[in-house]
């Protein structure tokens, strides 16, 4: 199976904003957990100014730097982001993203958002970013019922280990249309609740199946939910009522545009309003365990 880790390069957006700091250290703090190469993406103008404060804000975190390339691109900055991942071979992108897109900015689309529609690599978002590490404790990956799915959960199951996570959850959002029908008396009833239960019955041990696959990886202690809902807005629900610290998704079969954002796809419910930090685990076939 292709699985997109080990991740051997990382790149970052970098800008001279409040968060740059917090932006820096995050990046090279993971890159370091990681053991990968970082690239620093500016996009903006090159001057000597420019550099010696990328230099300082480098300088104040632990990474070699050695494995730090800085890059200057000017242009659009998603097109110039991701030309840049693209020319690097980069496996994980990581951007800072507010918790909630307010209305213009979900029909517009902010930086972060576009490179989650647009990017051919995993990709991070980080909504608490901090110059001291936050300890990521819980980790919720979707179990959806996809080809993906399977190495999008090794791949969450490989990354909470590099980041000392304490646990995994695979939950799988039902759509109720798979066990919808109509209970008119008592008979239409029970037969209503014997098809939701066949239907969650399938489903467990589809699951069962993804957590033994993962213990073969020497997996972190993982559990299983099943949960009925409109897929992407369920699972955004359940992330921030287990106040989980990552949630981790597919990418998308296809690139998202603006149909899907008027009648959203399932990554776009959770991209409206991010739980935690969001991975979307993109899957390519020249990339080997």
């Amino acid at each position: 199976m292709a699985l997109p880790f080990p991740f051997k390069k990382v790149a970052t957006a970098i800008a001279f904003s409040p968060y740059a700091e917090a932006n820096m250290h995050e990046s090279t703090r993971i890159a370091k957990m990681l053991g990968a190469e970082l690239v620093l993406i500016h996009v903006g103008a090159e001057t000597p100014e420019k550099k010696e404060q990328l230099e300082l804000l480098i300088s104040q975190t632990e990474i070699d730097r050695a494995r730090v390339n800085v890059e200057f691109r000017e242009g659009d900055p998603v097109k110039s982001i991701l030309a840049s991942c693209a020319e690097n071979n980069v496996d994980l992108l990581i951007a800072g993203a507010q918790k909630k897109e307010n209305l213009l900015k979900f029909y517009t689309g902010s930086v972060a958002r576009k490179l989650c529609r647009k990017a051919k690599c995993n990709i991070l978002l980080l909504t608490d970013r901090s110059v001291i590490r936050n300890q990521c404790r819980q980790i919720i990956v979707s179990g959806d019922d996809h080809t993906k799915t399977a190495g999008t959960v090794r791949t969450a199951n490989y990354f909470g280990k590099v980041l000392g996570a304490n646990q995994i959850t695979i939950v799988d959002e039902i759509d109720p249309k798979k066990a919808a029908s109509s209970a008119d008396d008592d008979h239409q009833l029970a037969q209503a609740t014997q098809k939701r239960k066949e239907v969650k019955q399938k489903e467990g041990e589809r699951l069962m199946d993804l957590e033994k696959q993962l213990k073969q990886d020497d997996s972190l202690p993982v559990s299983h939910k099943y949960i009925f809902g409109k897929p992407g807005y369920t699972i955004g629900h359940y992330a921030h009522s287990q106040k989980a610290d990552l949630l981790v998704m597919n990418s998308p079969d296809t690139e998202l545009g603006i149909i899907d954002r008027v009648f959203p796809h399932d990554l776009e419910y959770v991209l409206s309003d991010l739980p935690c930090c969001l991975m979307i685990v993109h899957q390519t076939t020249d990339k080997v365990a």
